[in-house]
């Protein structure tokens, strides 16, 4: 009786082991650390099924084989159900049911495939993981002295345009205003030379 009444608890505990090793084949260590926070077998049945129904979510938003897994089963729920087939009638006819097997056999092959490639996957070497992990203070440092070198490259662009923009005002734009002042008192000088050379003149003719 007591092994009867174990049952609920062993099918949680062995829903909760595949979705680990689904997630850790679609999202690694990060991923796979995150599930195992919590040991199988913690927790009500309840709140265990809620747990695992939230994590099966995560899976389907991050991953598409989940996601269209998901969606076939409620499409078609039946075809996921190990009933015995004298409980369960069998409302399609034969042709129907070959129908609905073509419609979707390039998803069936798809799927297949992917959850072969996700069984052949290996365990990665943490060495790498961790050796990317030492080097992140390092990429954090760069980044940040990126960062500040981008802002001082803005700040020299902008006293660049500055200078220019003093050196137009003062060597273009004022040489100009100069230059056209010393023509303006040339041509004073000019003219009161002239007047001084007819002066002259008359006084001379005058003698």
């Amino acid at each position: 009786m007591a092994a009867t009444n174990d049952t609920p608890g062993h099918s949680l505990d062995s829903l909760e082991a595949r979705l680990q090793r689904i997630s850790y084949a679609i999202n690694g260590d990060q991923e796979i650390e995150d599930v195992t926070t919590s040991r199988p077998g913690d927790g009500t049945a309840a709140s265990r099924l809620r747990k695992l129904e939230l994590q099966m979510q995560t899976l389907a938003s991050k991953s598409s084989t989940v996601d269209q897994v998901l969606k076939l089963q409620a499409q078609h729920p039946h075809l996921f159900t190990q009933a015995n087939s004298a409980e369960r009638p069998n409302t399609l006819s034969l042709p129907s049911q070959a129908a609905l097997v073509l419609s979707h056999a390039q998803l069936y092959s798809k799927i297949s495939g992917q959850l072969q490639s996700l069984q052949e996957t290996s365990v990665p070497d943490p060495t790498s993981a961790q050796k990317l992990r030492e080097l992140q203070p390092r990429i954090d440092r760069a980044a940040a002295r990126q960062e500040q070198q981008a802002a001082e490259l803005a700040e020299l662009r902008t006293r660049s345009a500055a200078a220019v923009e003093r050196w137009y005002e003062t060597g273009v734009l004022g040489m100009a205003e100069q230059w056209a002042e010393w023509e303006e008192r040339m041509r004073d000088v000019e003219i009161v030379v002239r007047r001084l050379e007819a002066v002259k003149k008359r006084e001379e003719g005058l003698v």
